[in-house]
Formats: C-alpha cells, sequence, structure tokens
C-alpha cells in the first residue's frame, strides 16, 4: 500500500469515516486507518440517532432499524411520556451505520485499511507508525494532514497535546443488545434513578429484533460495579430480564469538548475532541459535525498547501463560535449546575434538568435539519 498520502484519518468511526468521505470526494488521497476488523464492533451506544440525521447524511433504508415517535421519561415516582405526529429518532445497530460509513468513504475514494492499530505519531516528520494486528508487523505513513478520530484516549494528545487530555474525568457507558422478535416496544425510555446513579441515567432503545438497554455515568461513581447497576436494573423490568443478550458492549465517553483541537498538520474530532452533549452522552451527531468542519478545513488546507498551526486554527474557529460549542458549553453548564445543587441540597435535579431538554427536544427534532 502507498505510503505517502494527502490526508491519513485515524479511527474509521462515525466521525474518521464522515472525514474521509469529504476529504475523497475532494479528489485528494486519502488512507482511513481502523484498529478492529471490522467498524463499530465494539463502541458501547445505545444506537439512537436523531431522524434529521437520515436526510443530513444521506442514510439508506437498510441501516434503518426502527423510526421512534414515542420517548418515554422516569423520574424516579413520576414520568412523562412524549408523542409525535413524526418520526423524532431512527434506531440503528453501530456495527450496521459504521461500516457502512466506512465503506461509503471507500467508495469515494479512499483507501480503508482495517486491523490496524496506530501506536505512535511523530509530528517532527509528520509519520504515523502502526501495527498489522493480524501480521504483527509494523508499517509507517507519511501526509501532509494527519485527522485523529481514534476516541477519548487519542494518541494526538500523547503525541502533540491536541485533543482530549488524558487526564481528565471521563463517563463511562455500557449497553446490551438483547434478542427480542416480534417484541412490541415502540418508544425510547430513559430512566433516571438519582438515589443509584446521581450522574447518570439507564435507557431502553427498541429496534428491529432487538432491545438495546444499558447504562451510563461519570467513572468515579460507577467504577466497579456498573454492570451489577445494571443486572440490578434488568431484575426490575421482567419483559427484559430474561431475553438473550447477543452482544454486550462497554466504553469510555467524554465529558467536554477539549481547549485544543488543532496543531500543526493535525485536527481532532469526534470522541478525541471530546465532542459529546454531557446532558444525553450522545456524540454520533457532534462527532460527525465536527469532522465535515475538519474535513472542510483539511480541504482549504490542502489547496494553499498550508498545514500551520495558524492556518487550521479556522477548524477551531469554526467550532468555538458556532452552535455546537455554544450548545454543548450550555448542557456542561446544566450538568455542572445540578451535580452541585444536589451536593450542597442534597436533591436530586439532574432528571428535571433532563426533563426541561426532552422538552425542548421534543419540538425542536420535529423541525431540526441541521446545525
Amino acid at each position: 500500500m502507498e505510503e505517502n498520502w494527502d490526508v491519513v484519518v485515524v479511527g474509521a468511526g462515525p466521525a474518521g469515516s464522515t472525514a474521509a468521505n469529504e476529504i475523497a470526494k475532494a479528489g485528494f488521497s486519502t488512507l482511513l486507518i481502523e484498529r478492529d476488523k471490522s467498524p463499530g464492533r465494539f463502541n458501547s451506544c445505545g444506537g439512537g440517532i436523531g431522524y434529521f440525521l437520515k436526510e443530513l447524511f444521506d442514510l439508506p433504508e437498510e441501516i434503518v432499524l426502527a423510526e421512534i415517535s414515542k420517548v418515554k421519561l422516569e423520574l424516579g415516582d413520576a414520568e412523562k411520556t412524549y408523542v409525535s405526529p413524526k418520526p423524532l429518532y431512527i434506531s440503528i445497530l453501530r456495527y450496521q451505520f459504521d461500516k457502512f460509513l466506512a465503506e461509503r468513504a471507500a467508495s469515494n475514494g479512499a483507501a480503508l485499511l482495517l486491523n490496524t492499530k496506530a501506536l505512535d505519531y511523530d509530528p517532527l516528520h509528520k509519520t504515523l507508525t502502526c501495527l498489522n494486528r493480524e501480521t504483527r508487523t509494523r508499517v509507517r505513513f507519511t501526509a501532509r494532514l494527519f485527522i485523529f478520530a481514534d476516541g477519548c484516549r487519542t494518541l494526538a494528545w500523547k503525541c502533540c497535546k491536541v485533543g482530549l487530555p488524558a487526564d481528565k474525568p471521563l463517563l463511562i457507558g455500557i449497553a446490551r443488545e438483547l434478542t427480542a422478535p416480534g417484541h412490541d416496544m415502540d418508544a425510547y425510555e430513559f430512566i433516571f434513578d438519582e438515589i443509584k446513579l446521581p450522574y447518570g441515567y439507564f435507557w431502553v432503545f427498541p429496534k428491529g429484533d432487538t432491545i438495546n438497554v444499558g447504562v451510563g455515568g461519570p467513572v468515579r461513581h460507577v467504577r466497579g460495579r456498573i454492570d451489577q447497576m445494571l443486572e440490578d436494573w434488568l431484575a426490575t423490568r421482567p419483559e427484559l430480564r430474561d431475553l438473550p443478550c447477543e452482544h454486550r458492549t462497554s466504553g469510555l465517553i467524554p465529558g467536554y469538548i477539549a481547549d485544543k483541537l488543532h496543531g500543526a498538520g493535525v485536527m481532532a474530532v469526534g470522541d478525541a475532541g471530546g465532542f459529546l452533549n454531557p446532558l444525553t452522552g450522545g456524540g454520533i451527531f457532534l462527532g460527525m459535525k465536527s469532522a465535515q468542519l475538519a474535513a472542510g478545513t483539511a480541504i482549504e488546507a490542502l489547496s494553499a498547501g498550508r498545514f500551520d498551526s495558524h492556518f487550521l486554527a479556522r477548524y477551531t474557529h469554526r467550532v468555538k463560535f458556532g452552535p455546537i460549542y455554544s450548545s454543548v458549553k450550555f448542557f456542561d453548564f446544566l450538568v455542572k449546575w445540578s451535580q452541585n445543587y444536589r451536593e450542597k441540597k442534597g436533591k436530586p435535579m439532574l432528571g428535571y434538568v433532563f426533563r426541561a431538554y426532552s422538552d425542548m427536544m421534543f419540538h425542536l427534532l420535529q423541525v431540526i435539519k441541521d446545525i
């Protein structure tokens, strides 16, 4: 395989594949590297995304397993149900979704290299050292520009202090895909139990012949007991507890957008840049939007032959002076306020904040096209 590229993208999740697709379509040589044999197989995710993404990112019907127009919110003894005349969300399986995005990038000209782990990046020589996990051999790639979409423990921070810092607190989520052919569940459920889980929630996301259940929260609050928490909660749901589990995932989730998103010849997108809604823990849409912004900047840089930090700063500026950053910072403020309120007053508030957010999103998701 060619070793010199215009752009190397590390990580073939939704953000990485989106960036690679945009750049390859513009006619630049693009290498998309994925550490696993198939992207998305081990990502912890409920698999629920906004219905508007279907049109925004031109998603095919075959990866849409359910269209959801009902949402149930449970706050202790209180419940609220939202019913929309039109779909609010679509259900996906991450390994199908990620595979489609990676293969679409490849069909538009990107080279897709699977089962290859990025080990080290040399910013001085713009060289990425990788390990072929099948042959156990090392290979090096050089490029004019590198985009890191390799998760919240990104190599970009280790090698050039770009992206999410390694020492910052993270969230963790675990999910189970339960086999349930012929099930009649038609609503997304968000369950808050702020006695057992002060800063997180349980979820139920129905799909075609499966139901995704999971729990997420800050690592410092659930470390070592999150699996048992999900087991205990499932025991309270007789319609779910005995269903066979066909797939389990767990993973770390960023808690905020990184301060530094670019450097000389480098940009960080998706989880590597901390693109996540801190209130919901959802990161697919924000990650893909960050990738579009980075790809646009990459195309400008390649056209101008400019890869210095000053030129690539336009990516960071587009993020931090746009609607993504302002909305994420606002949600982060709400989460921190609810946490501080609980610590000072002893009264849980996160679920009520989420309810206000759900009230807003119920109307917004019926009309939104993009941000």
